[in-house]
């Protein structure tokens, strides 16, 4: 089957990259699987109303949600076309994903790069709400233990505008890895998102309404960027 990478696949690529999982089974009956897996409250809204909808729109599935284990709500299909896509095509990994990195057919397209982050941000990005003299101040920020992964995010930010704060947090607790920060801060930084790459899950949109943006520019309207890939064996 053919695939198009457009900008709801690159949307979707970012949000397996926050909170996705795949892998090859050879003793399974299932074969190739597809999880994925965030928090079962904070998150439930986004999946139910958003992603559901985009996995049947892109791959024509219609998993079910369900609870997971460790307070998480997600949900699991099978397809190993749809995995061999993934893995072949885009370059995502199968398992664990310490060095995942953004695909490079989205990498060199701006448009697919903002439909990416989105789904990036929309998973494993938040919106912390500080206050300063008194006032809400807007953090736009994201973590991952991929350096690879937010290097490349940075360089992309910056390259579009953004003031980018990077740091490592690291903790004593054992087989804890490092985690690479990166932390988009202030008013106007928070505008230049909304307008050119904006959100999907409620979560961020309902403390984005905080700062008084508007609300016309919480969502931004996809542009057509297609380009066809087979799936490949």
């Amino acid at each position: 089957m053919n695939y198009i990478l457009n900008e709801d696949v690159a949307e979707e690529t970012g949000i397996h990259v926050g909170d996705g999982s795949m892998n090859i089974y050879a003793s399974s009956g299932n074969g190739a699987c597809y999880t994925l897996a965030c928090h079962e409250r904070d998150d439930r809204e986004y999946i139910d109303s958003f992603v559901l909808p985009l996995i049947k729109k892109i791959y024509g599935k219609t998993p079910k949600p369900r609870n997971w284990s460790e307070g998480t709500y997600g949900f699991r299909f099978c397809s190993k076309e749809i995995i061999l896509f993934k893995h072949n095509i885009l370059g995502l990994p199968l398992g664990r994903k310490d060095n995942i990195s953004v695909p490079k057919q989205i990498l060199s397209n701006k448009q697919l790069m903002f439909a990416f982050l989105r789904g990036l941000f929309d998973t494993d990005g938040c919106v912390p709400l500080w206050r300063t003299n008194g006032a809400l101040y807007p953090r736009i920020q994201f973590v991952s233990i991929s350096r690879r992964l937010t290097d490349q995010v940075a360089e992309f930010l910056r390259s579009e505008g953004f003031r980018v704060t990077f740091w490592v947090h690291t903790t004593p607790k054992k087989n804890w890895k490092e985690a690479y920060c990166l932390s988009i801060n202030g008013r106007s930084m928070a505008e230049r998102w909304m307008k050119l790459i904006g959100f999907h899950n409620p979560k961020h949109l309902k403390k984005i309404a905080l700062f008084g943006l508007k609300k016309e520019t919480f969502i931004r309207p996809s542009r057509v960027v297609k380009k066809r890939y087979a799936s490949v064996a």
